[in-house]
């Protein structure tokens, strides 16, 4: 059997939308997929700048914010479908808050009024349930790697927040702020700039010992797997510190680039990693993948890179296939990746 399924990732840089249209096909237990077409669109300025602080917003403005999101991904979708025919609409909307422990996570965005407004049944707010049954609700892309891509053994990908994906021992979790806190010093060193090309600021930069210490020290990098990061945390712990540092945005972003790779290097040897994929914006990011290289010099882990396809629409894709397979009533998570007490299909149908 076959389905076309549109997807909509929204990442935690909250610089835009990802959408996939992909093509499913189940043999079996065994699932393929082909991208039929993909793209980027980047939020309005002014919608990105709210989304940058809409955590500080109170409750009335936060529910306006949801319809306005809805209603900008509506009309995104409306443009697409003049030439896209799809059974379903998978959305990962913009997460605001993520609180595991005390059961908490809310994203943007109304997905009865998206179905009324593009005529596509919805799935959406796929980590609800998950939260619901005790586990981190996030990463929830390892259960679509190992459906998917199952020759990349290990998956780094490098968004607004880096998370890794082992599938020899289905170990996954979030490993450590990555273009949230990147993409806020590259704007303080120019705010014409969304992110640092290549890196070329950051290579420019020297090494800050006292911000070495704030980042390693923070709780979150001692806690075990299967272990999420919020975007309250990463702007409150790790972006405004970074920001109200005083040294160069260039020292700044050279010090928290080594940082990263640091945390992304420890993650992989932990894991047992014999060779590993890089995905998402940061992968672009040259600077930080030949520190990420040089910090695993002398270990036997080898870098295999993605084709262009994966690497733009990993999570796009992958997110697709987690929305089908709610639509269909199947297990999208497995307990063995988030923690939850058991296996389920998670997720809200707008139907």
């Amino acid at each position: 059997m076959t389905w076309r399924v549109l997807s909509l990732m929204a990442g935690s840089s909250a610089d835009g939308v990802t959408l996939a249209l992909t093509l499913f096909q189940r043999k079996g237990t065994t699932w393929r997929y082909t991208l039929l077409e993909g793209t980027t669109t980047a939020y309005p300025p002014t919608l990105t700048e709210t989304l940058r602080r809409a955590y500080t917003l109170p409750a009335q403005e936060l529910l306006h914010l949801s319809i306005a999101y809805t209603d900008w991904t509506a009309q995104v979708v409306r443009q697409w479908r003049l030439h896209c025919v799809a059974d379903v609409l998978v959305w990962h909307p913009h997460t605001i808050y993520h609180d595991p422990p005390r059961g908490l996570t809310w994203s943007l965005g109304d997905g009865e009024r998206l179905r009324v407004l593009t005529g596509l049944p919805v799935v959406h707010h796929l980590r609800a349930r998950d939260i619901a049954s005790g586990g981190t609700g996030a990463p929830l892309i390892p259960s679509a790697d190992e459906a998917l891509f199952q020759s990349y053994a290990t998956l780094l990908n490098l968004g607004g927040i880096a998370n890794l994906t082992h599938v020899p021992t289905r170990l996954a979790y979030d490993v450590t702020p990555c273009n949230q806190l990147l993409d806020a010093l590259a704007r303080s060193a120019d705010p014409a700039l969304a992110y640092d090309p290549e890196g070329r600021l950051a290579r420019q930069g020297r090494f800050v010992p006292a911000l070495a210490e704030l980042f390693r020290s923070h709780p979150f990098f001692t806690r075990r797997p299967p272990r999420a990061l919020d975007n309250l945390t990463v702007q409150q712990d790790f972006v405004q510190p970074f920001l109200t540092y005083p040294a160069s945005p260039e020292d700044k972003l050279h010090t928290a680039t080594h940082l990263i790779a640091e945390q992304l290097a420890h993650s992989l040897q932990e894991a047992g990693a014999q060779r590993f994929t890089l995905t998402g914006g940061g992968t672009h990011n040259t600077y930080l993948v030949e520190t990420l290289l040089s910090k695993l010099q002398g270990s036997p882990i080898a870098y295999l890179p993605a084709p262009p396809e994966l690497v733009a629409y990993r999570e796009a894709i992958g997110f697709g296939l987690l929305g089908l397979l709610r639509w269909l009533h199947l297990p999208n998570t497995h307990k063995t990746w988030t923690g939850a007490a058991a296996s389920h299909s998670s997720g809200y149908l707008s139907l």
